[in-house]
């Protein structure tokens, strides 16, 4: 062979070199690696993350292929991506997706970011022409180094095969390994554990007993019932079924065969068949299917009844769920079997026949104090307000029994009223038993109750429905018409219905006719372990909001009774919304929001409890927001009998109004500021600016707010006694109302009429424009004109003697005021109703009622009327001849009347004490005589 030839170059040959076979080697197995876990990501484990890493691996091989420098630094590298999917491969292969936590998912998709970033390094310098490839293979070098780190770095973060064996494998051992030792145990004939004992129920059972009785009657007769008592945790199925099962009807007719079992920690079918026979005394087989032995054990024995408490741990368990399935449908076959299931869900299983199938309701509230009584002891006696609180209190916890247990063996010592704050401070974190071992069970804290539905749930694999949760948590009043709302949300979260189907099937939340809701407990849970982001919140707001936009700006006629009934059971909603928003998403549409909901609650209800929510937002809103604010604050105030109050608000408002030049808004404050002066009985100043307010409106050529200036200007004039004067401005008030189509400002034009009249002992037609007026403010849904109303004509009957009939109108008025929060009118009720008594010389009984009027007007700062029940009291005192008592009181009420300007009331009081006076001399003449 010549010379030449033997030196020929390595190339030419086409047979390969001994270092190269394994070079070549470790491209195509890392490469058929790699195709394998990219398959496993888009196959069964469905883990895009792992797809795409599989997919890269193979695309860096590709391009390892085409460079030709550094190839031995290139297929080291290879090598060492070989090394790390391997192993992922081989613990990944087996597992289910449940088995993928969130802490992997995580790696997975850090370990695609780094296999991307090693390709876009590669792919950068096979780019480039041969020449500067050439003069940079030196840096090259250095770059595929970087790459080689990059991957260790992954080595390192999944450890080694045995470890993430490990990671996979130690939950799914904790779960499976007791049933796993039990079924082998009965395969060798061995018991290793002790037969569980039978719970007896609980002797602290109240309201439920009905659904026990119904559900024995199911066993009357020798056909077999399958019963499913369903719901959210904590209500209290484990002991409903305990008495059943121990129930008269039952223990007759299966003569002590009905057994207990709990499925607490079983997750497999085998597991459960397993500690079924344990508890049923059964032995083991040495061979066979251990679901086929309880088949067979079951078929050969006596009638017997199965309970299978917290089903759900088994059911709900990842894993084999057709192989629980087989077992409940073989149990359910045999025909001498009656079965009786507990179990956190909506529906129970759906291939069996069941005789009775419902979710368990909360308690009564009357249920709900028995129990708590029952555990805690009584109340200290004489303590009403104590009842009351703990009312409270059980009514927020919306009635579940295991609430309500845990509730009344941590407040034993404790006063109602410090449990209800502390609940409202710390929620269900209170709702724990005291002691000393690390972990509680689910009937030692409502948290770990819950904690059990939200795990079965598995807020990592399906965030959307815990964030529907969450904004379902934020409804204290649940979501109305939830299933053409939920249409609303899905606009937004295109997998609502989905994720809703999911809590169902935990029972995390429940429906009640239109309304879907979740119960407290597990609102304040979720709420602070898994709020909703600002997104799902804003959306839940949203939804509410149209309701508000919708309804709230309805004024007095026929569409406000309507508006009652849309906005009535959305106020726990709009209040807890408000809450939640100031917190987490403050701005000026929250106080917006808060303004709008109050003017309607001033028409209904007056209140300040939501104005009250924004206050702290208030100054950081423009003018115009603070001054609505400041008016819609007097307007309820007034509304409130808090007149004082009122007076400084309505004058804080009209200054902000004229600040920005609103002459309409201030023109609305000055009218309001006067009309709290007028009630405060200040009449010549309330005059000024009510006159003040009157040319304004005119000059704005707003007709209804000059008309109702001029009313209660006419009403100033009455209160005067200058009844001519002040039925002449009634009449051409209502006129004017008339003419502009003001239905409310005529109404209250005819009422101030027809009180006029009557002062003027015109009766007749007072009452008849009273009546027809009270009509008028019943079709336009203005229930304090329609009592106010029923006032006047009680006072009517008064004075004509007609004391039976005119007590009736009188207390059905007052009722009717203290329903709305009308103070004021309840009062005057209540004033009239003891002079009545008075009259006719009922003096015991009228001086209580007067005396309670009297102090109902001085919290509300009503000077006339508390002048007045003084001046009635003083009468009852002079008829009881304690005259010096009496001269105290005709006094006060005599300063008093000339105070406000009321002349002819103080000279009648005048004219009272001289009679006392004489009355007096005389009995102390007759008594030195005898």
């Amino acid at each position: 062979m010549p010379q030449w030839l033997k030196s020929k170059p390595q190339w030419l040959s086409r047979s390969p070199s001994p270092a190269s076979i394994p070079q070549s080697s470790v491209l195509e197995t890392t490469r058929n690696v790699c195709t394998l876990v990219s398959n496993l990501g888009s196959g069964a484990l469905n883990v895009p993350g792992l797809q795409a890493a599989g997919l890269i691996g193979c695309q860096i091989i590709d391009i390892v292929q085409k460079m030709k420098d550094n190839q031995d630094a290139c297929k080291d590298l290879v090598d060492h991506i070989g090394k790390l999917m391997s192993p992922i491969y081989s613990t990944l292969q087996g597992c289910n997706i449940t088995d993928i936590d969130v802490g992997l998912r995580e790696d997975i998709q850090r370990l695609q970011e780094s296999m991307q970033a090693v390709q876009n390094i590669l792919q950068h310098q096979a780019d480039r022409r041969g020449l500067v490839r050439a003069l940079n293979s030196a840096r090259d070098a250095g770059k595929i180094a970087e790459c080689k780190d990059i991957i260790n770095r992954q080595l390192v973060a999944f450890g080694t095969y045995s470890l993430i064996s490990v990671r996979m494998g130690m939950i799914r051992l904790q779960h499976t390994i007791e049933e796993r030792k039990t079924a082998l145990d009965y395969s060798a004939h061995q018991v290793l554990q002790s037969v569980p004992s039978q719970p007896v129920p609980s002797e602290h059972f109240f309201g439920r007993k009905d659904i026990v009785s119904t559900l024995a009657n199911l066993f009357i007769g020798d056909e077999r019932c399958r019963i499913a008592i369903l719901g959210a945790g904590g209500l209290g199925k484990t002991s409903i079924a305990l008495h059943l099962i121990h129930h008269d009807i039952v223990v007759t007719r299966f003569s002590d065969r009905q057994f207990f079992v709990g499925c607490d920690g079983v997750t497999t079918a085998d597991g459960l068949a397993a500690r079924i026979l344990q508890i049923l005394g059964v032995p083991g087989s040495a061979s066979g299917n251990i679901i086929d032995v309880l088949h067979a054990s079951l078929k050969e024995a006596l009638p017997t009844l199965l309970l299978l408490d917290n089903l759900e741990s088994t059911w709900d368990a990842p894993g084999d769920h057709s192989a629980v399935q087989d077992l409940l449908q073989k149990i359910a076959s045999v025909k001498s079997v009656s079965l009786i299931i507990t179990m956190r869900a909506t529906d129970p299983p759906s291939d069996i026949q069941w005789s009775w199938s419902e979710p368990i309701p909360v308690l009564s509230p009357a249920s709900a104090k028995e129990v708590f009584l029952a555990i805690h002891g009584q109340l200290p006696r004489g303590t009403n307000d104590y009842d009351e609180v703990l009312e409270v209190l059980l009514k927020e916890l919306d009635y579940v029994p295991l609430a309500i247990h845990l509730l009344a063996q941590v407040s034993r010592g404790f006063q109602p009223t410090f449990m209800l704050k502390r609940w409202r401070e710390r929620r269900t974190q209170m709702l724990r038993l005291p002691t000393p071992e690390p972990t509680l069970h689910r009937l030692q804290s409502v948290d770990v109750s819950i904690s059990f539905s939200i795990t079965s749930l598995d807020a990592a694999q399906n965030p959307g429905s815990i964030q529907l949760l969450g904004m379902l948590c934020l409804l204290p009043d649940g979501l109305l018409c939830w299933q053409e709302r939920l249409e609303v949300i899905e606009k937004t979260f295109e997998n609502a219905i989905s994720d809703l189907l999911l809590l169902r099937k935990f029972a995390l939340v429940y429906t009640a006719g239109d309304k879907l809701s979740v119960l407290s407990p597990i609102r304040h849970f979720v709420l602070h372990h898994y709020p909703p982001d600002i997104q799902h919140s804003q959306c839940i707001r949203d939804v509410i909001w149209e309701v508000v936009d919708t309804y709230a700006t309805v004024e007095f006629g026929p569409e406000l009774q309507g508006a009652i009934e849309a906005i009535s059971p959305e106020m726990g909603n709009i209040g807890n919304l408000i809450d939640h928003a100031v917190i987490y998403d403050p701005g000026a549409i929250i106080v917006d929001i808060a303004i709008q909901i109050s003017k309607h609650l001033c028409r209904t209800h007056p209140s300040l409890h939501i104005l009250k929510k924004v206050s702290k937002l208030v100054p950081a809103m423009d003018t115009e927001m603070q001054a609505q604010y400041w008016l819609i604050t007097g307007d309820i105030m007034h509304a409130k009998d808090e007149y004082g109050e009122a007076t400084r608000t309505c004058m804080q408002a009209r200054d902000l109004f004229l600040e920005i030049g609103d002459r309409a808004g201030a023109a609305q404050c000055s009218e309001s500021l006067g009309d709290s002066l007028r009630m405060q009985s200040e009449y010549s100043e309330a005059a000024a600016v009510l006159k003040d307010a009157q040319a304004q409106f005119f000059e704005l050529g707003d007709r209804s707010g000059a008309a109702r200036c001029s009313q209660s200007l006419g009403q100033i004039l009455h209160m005067q006694m200058k009844y001519s004067e002040a039925t002449a401005v009634f009449i051409n008030a209502r006129a004017e109302a008339l003419e502009i189509g003001d239905r409310l400002g005529a109404a209250q034009c005819s009422q101030s009429l027809g009180n006029s009249l009557s002062m003027q002992s015109e009766y007749s037609e007072a009452a008849a424009i009273l009546t027809v007026t009270r009509a008028q403010y019943l079709d336009i849904g203005e229930r304090l004109g329609a009592a106010q109303c029923s006032q006047s004509m009680g006072e009517i009957l008064s004075v004509q003697s007609n004391y039976s009939e005119a007590t009736e109108i009188l207390t059905n008025a007052r009722t009717e005021f203290l329903e709305i929060g009308e103070r004021l009118g309840a009062a005057q009720c209540s004033k009239i109703l003891g002079d009545n008594l008075r009259i006719q010389g009922e003096y015991s009984a009228a001086a209580a009622i007067l005396t309670a009027a009297r102090s109902q007007f001085l919290q509300i700062n009503n000077r006339l009327g508390e002048a007045q029940c003084a001046r009635s009291l003083g009468q009852i005192l002079h008829a009881q001849r304690k005259y010096t008592e009496a001269e105290n009181l005709l006094m006060h009420a005599r300063d008093q009347f000339l105070d406000i300007g009321l002349e002819a009331q103080a000279a009648e009081c005048s004219e009272l004490l001289e009679e006392c006076t004489d009355d007096s001399d005389d009995e102390e003449s007759t008594e030195t005589s005898s």
